[in-house]
């Protein structure tokens, strides 16, 4: 063997090095043509170069090779080896650069996952402890996790049917687990993200415990998928944030960061719109019935898109879901963000931990870290508990801080982002920064489209050195009103309907935002600005399309009749186009002639969200009673937020007095 390597060692070394060169030559044009429409000149220059620079080395390897002198030979080979080894890294960067971008946009699968919780204090530490116990679920069919898959977690787990307590809302379920009512409780594994924004369930993570989780991959249901559209032509995108304490992404979530973003690639023109989270509006898939667009989310982001593209009328070709988690990553990968805070504020961190783990910040410009960012990012308002934790220093400017606040504060961090990122010239960097993307972001936009935002950055980058407009960015606005609410999906298991905040669009505002963003889009003719005004006495405030641009507000809320005199239900009835029906009935001696006792639509219902019929049913005083004297009943009726599974919920939008007798029932169609 020693005297076969002796003599042939010339033979071995010139072959191992040769296919060694012609995989990395290879290997390394391989990488280069994936980035499609970049650069096309340099990567075929580039490719034409390696192949020169194969056919080279094997020839001198060749050469040197049949010289006698070994000395020029090993020279050479190690230069090849070297030259091999650089090429072969730089393919292995330049592919695994592409494979992670790509991964952004492959993601096929819907990740659904469902827990069964129960308070911190119980003993219980998984599924086998749950002894002869009610465990609570949502009633809801549609929702897969906290339905679907919580059946199935019964069924393979033997859990007694008997015990299941179904409830019609999460916020009842995981109050009455709180409280006690009830000690288990099947959820979404995101609970604590997707309801610690509503009072009473702040600290939602803290009071309780994960004892078991299912989860489950489906492949996305793709219908009726839309035409890819070149980003060489306008095109929208609806970024959404996540709001997550670890990284990936669920099926359900919150939508409470909604930016729609329109951008004209022939103008290097964007608008830029925050849609605030209690935006109310028709929800698709809740059949159109008007929400909150952040409940939207809770069916995925199908949901949402379809939703806004009803509400403005426009088409949104793409989405992007950003993991808040990975926005804390994302700013330290870029070393910091620079922001100009206005008042000193505290927020849970990234994990919704309060305690020694709040996030506080300080007034003024300052360069903010990861959870500092996310921190500016989602603060909205000022609650019991960042009085608890922060003291006053931190909480002191709690009427500066709402929704709209957030919304702008998230397109700062966007932009402060944006001029770091743009800045950065470390490979290093590139790579961490594409590390922390792939596991925290997730779009529609395929691969080749996103390499294409490349040519498009270099033209951008060109008009900013001969400075020229390079970039504009148009903020849009949606006014509106505050509006208290009946909402019908918030109804508890005792019949108790809720009436919860809203915010309602101006339609003057909707209207200026919608054309702002088809015209930008090419959709519609640009109206010029004819007039101007500008005093050097005042402060310049950049115009903002869509900030009070009227009060005019198609929301009418249904009043309370009770207590009333039916005339007035009549005179309602005849003038907003309402079947009023009239149920009387023989009254107390305490009440009166004509007054109403009850109304089968709620008081502040959406007149828009009335049945087909647009009907009203009325119960009314005909008569008093002659002989008998009756006092008022004072007692309440007992509450409970709770039905077992067997129980149906018959007649919920009725208010009548049961205990009253009806004598005839009167239709008063608009009279």
């Amino acid at each position: 063997m020693k005297k076969f390597l002796k003599k042939n060692w010339k033979k071995l070394l010139f072959t191992f090095l040769s296919l060694f060169l012609i995989f990395g030559t290879f290997y390394l044009i391989f990488a280069v043509t994936l980035y499609k429409g970049i650069e096309n000149m340099i990567r075929i220059i580039a490719c034409f170069t390696l192949i020169d620079a194969l056919i080279l080395f094997i020839v001198l390897l060749t050469k040197f090779r049949r010289k006698i002198v070994v000395k020029g030979f090993v020279i050479c080979s190690i230069f090849v080896f070297i030259y091999t080894l650089t090429i072969t890294f730089a393919g292995y960067k330049i592919n695994n650069i592409y494979n992670k971008i790509s991964s952004i946009s492959s993601n096929n699968y819907d990740y659904y996952s469902t827990s069964i919780i129960t308070r911190s204090d119980n003993e219980a530490s998984s599924i086998k402890d749950i002894d002869d116990e009610k465990i609570a679920m949502i009633k809801d069919e549609d929702d897969y996790e906290g339905y679907e898959l919580a059946n199935l977690i019964i069924d393979e787990n033997n859990l007694d049917r008997k015990n299941i307590v179904k409830y019609d809302n999460y916020v009842d379920l995981l109050n009455d687990l709180i409280d006690g009512k009830i000690n288990f409780a099947l959820v979404p594994t995101n609970y604590d993200s997707r309801f610690a924004s509503n009072d009473g369930l702040e600290d939602i993570k803290d009071k309780t415990k994960i004892i078991f989780t299912k989860k489950e991959k489906k492949e996305k249901e793709l219908t009726e998928k839309k035409k890819a559209k070149s980003l060489d032509e306008p095109f929208t995108v609806l970024v959404m944030g996540v709001d997550t304490v670890n990284d990936g992404f669920s099926s359900g979530f919150n939508g409470d960061a909604l930016i729609l973003v329109t951008f004209n690639p022939k103008t290097t023109n964007a608008t830029i719109l925050s849609i605030p989270r209690d935006t109310y509006m028709p929800i698709s898939c809740m059949g159109d019935r008007k929400n909150k667009i952040t409940n939207a989310g809770w069916h995925g982001e199908k949901c949402i898109i379809n939703s806004l593209e009803n509400f403005f009328g426009i088409d949104i070709d793409y989405h992007v879901k950003i993991n808040f988690n990975g926005v804390v990553k994302l700013v330290n990968a870029v070393g910091g963000v620079e922001v100009d805070v206005p008042y000193a504020f505290c927020e849970q961190n990234s994990k919704r931990q309060w305690g020694r783990n709040t996030i506080k910040v300080e007034s003024g410009k300052q360069v903010l870290n990861g959870e500092q960012a996310l921190a500016f990012a989602r603060h909205r308002k000022v609650t019991q508990y960042m009085v608890n934790y922060c003291g006053s220093k931190y909480v002191q400017h709690a009427n500066y801080w709402n929704d709209f606040v957030r919304g702008q504060n998230q397109q700062i961090i966007i932009n402060a982002l944006l001029n770091k990122i743009k800045n950065i010239d470390s490979f290093s960097k590139i790579e961490s920064i594409l590390d922390t993307i792939s596991n925290n972001m997730e779009t529609d936009i395929s691969t080749d489209n996103i390499l294409s935002l490349y040519s498009l950055a270099k033209d951008i980058l060109k008009k900013a050195a001969s400075q020229e407009e390079a970039f504009s960015m148009q903020k849009l606005y949606l006014s509106g009103h505050d509006a208290m609410i009946y909402d019908y999906s918030f109804k508890n298991n005792a019949g108790t309907k809720l009436v919860l905040y809203n915010y309602a669009i101006y339609k003057e505002s909707k209207e200026a935002v919608i054309k702002a963003m088809k015209q930008n889009l090419g959709l519609t003719a640009i109206t010029p600005v004819k007039k101007f005004s500008f005093s050097i006495k005042n402060t310049y405030e950049p115009y903002v399309i869509g900030k009070n641009a009227g009060v005019t507000s198609d929301l009418e809320l249904m009043p309370s009749f009770i207590g009333s005199d039916e005339s007035v239900a009549k005179t309602y009835a005849n003038s907003h186009g309402i079947n009023l029906k009239i149920n009387y009935v023989t009254g107390k001696s305490w009440q009166r002639v004509g007054q109403i006792l009850s109304q089968s639509v709620p008081e502040k219902t959406d007149l828009d969200m009335l049945d087909t019929s647009h009907s009203l049913t009325i119960t009314v005083v005909k008569e008093l009673p002659t002989t008998v004297v009756d006092t008022p009943n004072d007692s309440s009726s007992t509450d409970n937020n709770a039905t077992d599974e067997t129980t149906d919920d018959e007649n919920e939008d009725s208010q009548s007095d049961d205990s009253s007798s009806t004598d005839e029932n009167t239709d008063t169609s608009n009279n």
